[in-house]
């Protein structure tokens, strides 16, 4: 019997990868070592122990960590239990939920400037560079961007569409994205080298698992590359209690979110980044066109390379010249109507010419 068959149920790769961690915690809680999950799932329940202190000092040993780390550990490890027929009574969980300090991430995040993105994103390789524009600027999970296809992205329009399979997504539900221009730009220089690099890698005998995507790297490769950045960049300031990076991807959706949201209103930024609580409702209120004109709103709140202040001139150079090009048009029309107006006059007096000369022509003969 399979003990960890359940895993394969779940189509996020964040799930999985969350239980398999805790998974893998609980089992060195307990042997010391988790090299063989299955292996060690069936030593488990062939032992006869005693799961309420095997749980117990498991969250001993959890002392420290981030209150939604512990939580989310345990509820792996319960659910663990369950698939296994082994239900421990509510009051047990309820009981040690409770002895869990505070509900607050323990690393204080900091939120980075356009200045500090652009001098990270200059340290990024070409396709690291696309990646996390891409995030920055559509709100994204880092794990629905990794599922992405080519095909799930239109460039071809203004603003570009990422649409995200519900496949991908931590609820389940499909939903759109876009991207700014910036990153519409990156990810269109990306994938002028994208094959070539898939076509070097198989040659060297690593052939990416996944190539069809649009992004075929490991996250841990990407990681990786956002993490030498920030160091190459001096951005790599950690927080001194839990010693985790403050500028660590995650905070690109921070970003999207606080940028975003002084421009448009907070409950469109809230559903383009994915929160349940707002999909349904938006998708009720507006079409997909009416949301591609929100994002263009805001776009230029989410533009790294170019300064915020120079595209708002920008737009009011613009919007002047709409104004003086409008005033044109105006007058043109105007005048127009009065040519038409003189023109009509004149063909009507004409034609009253015509008819007097035909009727004196008349009296004559």
């Amino acid at each position: 019997m399979a003990r960890l068959s359940y895993l394969e149920q779940y189509q996020s790769h964040s799930t999985r990868k969350n239980s398999t961690s805790s998974l893998r915690e609980f089992f060195k809680s307990i042997y010391g070592e988790a090299s063989d999950l299955e292996g060690l799932a069936q030593r488990y329940f062939s032992e006869g122990r005693d799961y309420k202190k095997d749980v117990e000092d498991f969250f001993i040993s959890l002392n420290g960590r981030p209150p939604k780390t512990i939580k989310l550990r345990l509820t792996c490890i319960r659910t663990f239990l369950s698939e296994n027929n082994v239900e421990l009574e509510a009051k047990f969980w309820r009981r040690l939920m409770g002895r869990i300090k505070g509900n607050r991430a323990l690393t204080l995040d900091r939120i980075p400037t356009p200045q500090q993105l652009k001098e990270i994103m200059h340290h990024l390789p070409v396709q690291g560079k696309a990646l996390f524009l891409v995030l920055a600027s559509s709100g994204m999970r880092i794990g629905e961007a990794l599922q992405l296809t080519v095909n799930d992205v239109e460039l071809d329009k203004d603003p570009a569409v990422v649409r995200i399979r519900g496949d991908y997504t931590k609820s389940g539900n499909s939903r759109i994205a876009f991207i700014s221009k910036e990153a519409k730009e990156s990810l269109q220089e990306y994938l002028k080298i994208r094959d070539k690099a898939i076509e070097a890698s198989a040659k060297r005998g690593r052939k990416p698992k996944e190539a069809t995507r649009l992004f075929p790297q490991t996250e841990s490769n990407y990681r990786f590359m956002w993490n030498l950045a920030l160091r190459k960049s001096n951005n790599g300031s950690r927080d001194p209690k839990t010693k985790i990076r403050e500028h660590h991807v995650h905070v690109l959706r921070k970003w999207f979110k606080t940028r975003l949201a002084v421009a448009i209103p907070v409950d469109i930024v809230e559903s383009l980044m994915g929160h349940e609580g707002y999909l349904t409702e938006v998708y009720r209120r507006y079409s997909e066109e009416d949301l591609a004109k929100f994002y263009k709103q805001g776009e230029h709140q989410l533009l790294i390379f170019t300064e915020a202040g120079e595209v708002s001139k920008l737009k009011e150079e613009v919007e002047e010249k709409n104004r003086q090009l409008q005033q044109i048009i105006n007058g043109l029309v105007s005048e127009n109507l009065e040519l038409k107006q003189r023109i009509k006059t004149v063909e009507e007096k004409i034609e009253e010419f015509i008819k007097f000369l035909s009727e004196a022509w008349s009296q004559r003969g």
